[in-house]
């Protein structure tokens, strides 16, 4: 019997008289298309089962985040004369793309059995959701302060959030660097543009809107610096995907932090 040989499910071959296939990731293949450390339980019956039937989630994930993430860093850096009120029309994007989208392949990672990727798809996800939840004017939340996004409580609340999220993606670059540059420099990034824009909600609260401004504009900054390099996970993973006879340096970090079971 043949089976068919896919990058993302390894080499496939049969498996005694059940006819059974038999996947194998070399730690360089399953961190390049997974951006995770390659795992003990890589090669475990689950984990091929789960990559066998399902494929790679990871580029759904990274395309998710980049349709919603790059308009968003192009308005908040005020590209083409647009002004922050333009997030409203990136409701459905924030949604559908964001939120459905990264949570779908977040629970897919689980279900292959990827923790970190698993863990950051959904959290981002989730946050997606959140931010489409505040902005739309269907939930009415800004109305609820006596002078809605200009309320200092309305935007402490935002900064106090976003502070948080800064922490998070810190946790998540230090975890990162088992895995390539290019994914450590996009939570590298993404942190630097949450305390920025924390910070902006904090002196929009004080009352300072050009110290606001300039805070957020910096923010997105540092977020386009995260659609580049997450655009070019993305294009690394598709050529992987596909088997293109070439492929796109991420600069692995695998071999550099040594695994704590090779310490101890």
């Amino acid at each position: 019997m043949d089976f068919m040989h896919d990058i993302e499910k390894g080499s496939i071959e049969q498996q005694g008289v059940t006819g059974r296939p038999l996947i194998q990731l070399t730690p360089e293949q399953f961190e390049r298309l997974f951006l995770a450390p390659h795992p003990d339980t890589g090669n475990s019956p689950a984990y091929r089962l789960g990559v066998q039937r399902f494929g790679n989630p990871t580029p759904l994930a990274m395309i998710a985040f980049l349709l919603v993430q790059a308009p968003t860093a192009c308005i908040q850096m005020g590209w083409g004369g647009s002004t922050t009120t333009a997030n409203a029309v990136l409701i459905g994007p924030y949604y559908l793309l964001g939120g459905l989208g990264l949570v779908i392949s977040g629970v897919m990672e689980w279900i292959i059995g990827n923790t970190f990727s698993s863990v950051v798809a959904i959290t981002f996800g989730g946050n997606w959701l959140a931010l489409a939840t505040i902005t739309d004017p269907v939930h009415g939340i800004a109305l609820t302060f006596p002078s809605g996004i200009n309320s200092p409580e309305y935007n402490k609340a935002l900064m106090f959030y976003l502070a948080f999220w800064t922490f998070l993606t810190s946790v998540y670059f230090v975890t990162s660097l088992r895995s390539n540059i290019t994914s450590a420099g996009v939570f590298f990034n993404i942190s630097f543009a949450n305390g920025l824009n924390a910070a902006g909600y904090g002196e929009l609260g004080n009352g300072n809107q050009v110290l606001a401004d300039a805070l957020f504009k910096a923010g997105g900054a540092f977020e386009f610096v995260v659609v580049c390099a997450s655009g070019y996970l993305f294009v690394a993973l598709m050529l992987e995907s596909v088997e293109m006879p070439f492929r796109l340096p991420l600069g692995d970090l695998s071999n550099v932090f040594t695994k704590k079971t090779k310490i101890s």
